[in-house]
């Protein structure tokens, strides 16, 4: 049997708070709702999960299991190509990393592809055709201006921040994907507006990918790194620092085998109802699995919790 306490310790913390301040009804009794991300043994998604297979209990007082139904939560990924001064003799790298990329998601991922020169530019909207967002990523030209790197950040924060406004759901974990350069870039922003933006994307959980490519041989320069490292590790992201662009051709791949994972794991997800035998705050709540050889996590959000 295998149960979630407390990594439950930061996931049963997170259901005690949501419990307290919105609990839902099922006739004269209080109902709790968790989300389950469940793999067996093979590390695949559990999706057939029975209500006798789920255990919710109160101080060893189990609940009844009155539903358990699918909740998908799809990966929504958009890609930021820095095409500026510096990335002229690297496109055909980033073109062959991004095809990869791309190739290594599942059929259901929306992708959209943004140029950073000399303005931050859709180059392709959302779309699940992979035609179509292979011909986007093929259609990035080399500028001569700068790379609005920050810009681009900000922007795209906005539009996150536009949608929640107007659909008031979290009902896709944003992907952001930046292959990027240490060349000098412009920005329209202040410092104020640039923290807020990447405030913003954590709270929204995002998760943020970024490469970051130097001609100098000198990693981590410029002011672009000292944006993406803190924003990659805040959003439980990844960053990589590259001497060579040819290095793209396998890292960006990579990066679509992880983000593929992560589409599989909460597209997969169910939403479990509790009906509880007792009214009030949850009491030592403890959530179970009886089939034999699971393993995964519990939620109030569907989110991941790192």
């Amino acid at each position: 049997m295998r149960a979630w306490r407390s990594r439950t310790g930061l996931a049963v913390a997170g259901l005690l708070s949501v419990a307290a301040m919105s609990p839902a009804r099922v006739a004269t009794q209080e109902v709790f709702q968790f989300v389950v991300a469940a793999r067996d043994a093979n590390g695949q998604p559990v999706t057939d999960l029975k209500r006798d297979e789920v255990v919710m209990s109160e101080g060893g007082v189990a609940n009844d299991i009155v539903k358990i139904e699918p909740f998908h939560l799809p990966v929504k990924l958009t890609i930021a190509v820095d095409n500026g001064i510096l990335s002229r003799d690297a496109l055909g790298h980033y073109r062959n990393g991004l095809e990869g990329l791309v190739k290594a998601l599942p059929p259901e991922v929306e992708v959209a592809v943004i140029a950073m020169a000399p303005q931050p530019r859709t180059v392709q909207a959302f779309t699940t055709d992979r035609i179509k967002i292979v011909k986007g990523i093929s259609a990035i030209a080399p500028d001569n201006g700068t790379p609005r790197f920050a810009d681009t950040l900000v922007e795209y924060s906005k539009r996150l921040k536009d949608e929640f406004n107007k659909t008031k759901k979290l009902d896709s974990i944003p992907v952001l994907v930046l292959v990027s350069t240490t060349a000098p870039q412009n920005s329209s922003y202040q410092a104020t507006e640039i923290d807020s933006a990447l405030q913003f994307m954590e709270q929204r959980k995002t998760r943020v990918y970024v490469t970051m490519s130097t001609q100098s041989g000198i990693r981590n320069e410029g002011d672009q790194p000292m944006i993406a490292i803190p924003l990659a590790k805040g959003t439980h992201g990844r960053y990589e620092a590259l001497a060579d662009s040819s290095r793209l051709a396998s890292l960006l791949p990579e990066y679509g085998a992880d983000i593929a994972s992560l589409h599989q794991t909460r597209y997969n997800q169910v939403m479990v109802t509790a009906a509880r035998k007792n009214a009030g705050p949850l009491q030592d709540p403890r959530i179970e699995l009886t089939r034999p050889n699971l393993q995964g996590e519990v939620s109030v959000d569907g989110f991941p919790s790192n």
